[in-house]
């Protein structure tokens, strides 16, 4: 799934440190005779957990904006670019399309898949073809293999351009989504 054991180790950081911050100030409270101590130790753990939450809820706002908005780019700005920065843009693209997570796999060694993105509970395994020409078969196979790899319910084809004939009859046949230059233009 979607980094979801780096999901899972973030989580379990907080915990403990707002279980050891609780544990600290459980400690002072106890260990102290003084109620003006108890009251500073009290409202100082408040306080920092409060901040602890606010920090938080800026970092998460801030991985989900992008940098991409609808409606500023056309089809021949995505047509110039290289083929890394067509999968780094999709991201952005997904999220403004109202995806929670869109995440770019590693460049190379990446099992035909170059986003993971997540909506609604589906998760999503995006293989990105900028090209010049159709897009032909070898994308389709390539994204419905990263899609078992990845463990993701749906396997999809994104390209500026069209798809083969024998593409989209494959894709068909085994579940793959294409999303071509129309469905491109939409999501811009």
């Amino acid at each position: 799934m979607i980094k979801q054991r780096k999901n899972t180790i973030k989580t379990v950081m907080y915990l403990f440190f707002i279980i050891a911050g609780l544990g600290l100030l459980i400690f002072i409270l106890i260990s102290s005779k003084s109620k003006e101590t108890k009251f500073i130790a009290t409202c100082i753990s408040v306080w920092l957990l409060f901040a602890i939450f606010c920090i938080y809820k800026i970092v998460r706002q801030t991985k989900r904006q992008s940098i991409f908005k609808k409606g500023i780019m056309s089809l021949r700005d995505l047509d110039d670019m290289d083929g890394i920065g067509f999968e780094q843009l999709t991201c952005d693209i997904l999220i403004a399309n109202g995806f929670e997570i869109a995440e770019n796999t590693q460049i190379s060694a990446d099992f035909g898949v170059d986003v993971l993105a997540l909506k609604d509970n589906i998760t999503y395994a995006i293989q990105c073809k900028r090209y010049q020409e159709t897009v032909g078969i070898e994308a389709v196979q390539q994204v419905y293999a990263g899609r078992a790899y990845y463990e993701c319910h749906v396997a999809v084809v994104l390209t500026n351009r069209y798809f083969t004939s024998a593409a989209q009859k494959l894709a068909d046949k085994i579940g793959v989504v294409l999303w071509d230059r129309d469905t491109l233009r939409e999501l811009l």
